[in-house]
């Protein structure tokens, strides 16, 4: 452990034994800004951090794809889940919801890459569509579900880009399109291998949207803890070159 600190501390230095930005990236600031806010118990959007029970990272959730027998699709890896689930990493690493869970929500970190647009077999099924699907898959409809894209402030979709593709990709209405376009070679099958109202229902009822890193770490008080997640992300902004 001690060894892994020491390479770490090089990065400052013209001796450098690693890459910077594979410590100074979205995902290891999306990590420090859960956990410190379940330390701090803050709220932002629609997460209350005093009431997440568990959360992970970089876990597989599965999609109602994933045994079907044609247009098949693996496991979506989720940048961090949050809320009631268990994972055991030593047998896969796949989330898997408790079936009362009060709440359930995935945050997709980004820096500087977009969200992907589409995949294999569905081109037209987005990086927050294909999300939203596994969340809506793996929970039920008393369960509060979330699904927040976070980012630099600098990322965010201009007054004038209305329809940049940030802004298009969270939208809930283009997000059902994809949804019901990718579900719709299952439901027209003699026997539906997939509920396709069950899972629009849910999908309605998911909270979308974006938060950016600045105003995440404004939420907290303990100026100690400001400061560490200030001066990391400095650095992810830094050698992100943003």
């Amino acid at each position: 452990m001690l060894a892994v600190l020491e390479i770490i501390n090089t990065i400052e230095t013209s001796k450098a034994n690693i890459n910077p930005t594979i410590i100074y990236n979205e995902g290891w600031m999306t990590r420090l800004l859960v956990y410190y806010s379940i330390q701090e118990q803050i709220k932002i959007k629609e997460i209350d951090f005093s009431l997440i029970n568990h959360w992970t990272s970089e876990a597989l959730i599965s999609s109602p794809f994933v045994k079907a027998s044609k247009l098949r699709e693996g496991y979506t890896h989720a940048d961090i889940a949050l809320g009631d689930f268990n994972v055991k990493y030593e047998n896969r690493g796949e989330i898997i919801v408790c079936p009362k869970a009060s709440q359930f929500g995935i945050i997709e970190a980004k820096m500087k890459s977009p969200l992907s647009k589409g995949t294999t077999h569905a081109k037209d099924y987005n990086q927050a569509s294909r999300n939203i699907t596994c969340i809506a898959h793996n929970t039920s409809l008393d369960c509060n579900t979330f699904f927040y894209v976070a980012l630099p402030e600098c990322k965010l979709p201009k007054k004038n880009r209305a329809g940049s593709t940030i802004a298009k990709i969270i939208d809930k209405e283009e997000i059902k399109r994809q949804i019901k376009k990718r579900l719709s070679p299952f439901v027209l099958n003699e026997i539906a291998e997939i509920n396709e109202n069950d899972i629009l229902l849910k999908v309605e009822k998911c909270e979308v949207g974006l938060i950016t890193y600045e105003e995440w770490i404004e939420k907290f008080t303990d100026t100690k803890i400001k400061e560490t997640l200030n001066d990391f992300y400095s650095n992810c902004i830094k050698w992100n070159k943003l």
